[in-house]
């Protein structure tokens, strides 16, 4: 994880990528909160201005490296959860569940649920649920008890 002497180890072409360490970072950083350039740099005891050139050395830009991770957190949210949209869109930090679908779109050519559709993971925990009490004794679960109704 990032250290005080990070600065001096990026100057000094230290062990470890920028980016890697960031990824890692902002896995963290962005289901826990809503984080910025200056907020990372500062976990990385750097100026916001220090971590932009250091990531502009590698071709890259601080929102760049923040959306490739939150595809990533979604596209894992998507295929091995049965979240709504929603939840997933708020998990994200997104104000509404069009925008993250909007943001979602630009990255993959699709929709979430388009996405979700065609990963077959995604579709058997749908289906197992689906099936009823039958999918439960297979799980190893206790079978679900009937509603009572009159």
């Amino acid at each position: 994880m990032p250290s005080t002497r990070r600065a001096d180890e990026l100057a000094s072409g230290g062990c470890g990528s920028l980016t890697e360490d960031l990824s890692r970072l902002l896995r963290i950083e962005l289901l826990r909160d809503t984080c910025s350039a200056a907020t990372v740099a500062g976990l990385f005891s750097m100026h916001r201005r220090t971590l932009t050139r250091h990531l502009r050395t590698e071709g890259l830009a601080f929102r760049q490296v923040a959306n490739e991770v939150r595809f990533e957190i979604a596209c894992q949210l998507l295929q091995n959860t049965d979240m709504a949209l929603s939840q997933v869109a708020a998990a994200l930090k997104y104000s509404e569940p069009s925008a993250f679908t909007r943001a979602f779109r630009r990255w993959s050519g699709q929709t979430p649920s388009a996405w979700r559709a065609g990963h077959p993971h995604a579709r058997k925990v749908r289906l197992r649920k689906s099936l009823g009490p039958r999918a439960d004794r297979e799980s190893g679960s206790p079978p679900r008890r009937p509603d009572k109704r009159f």
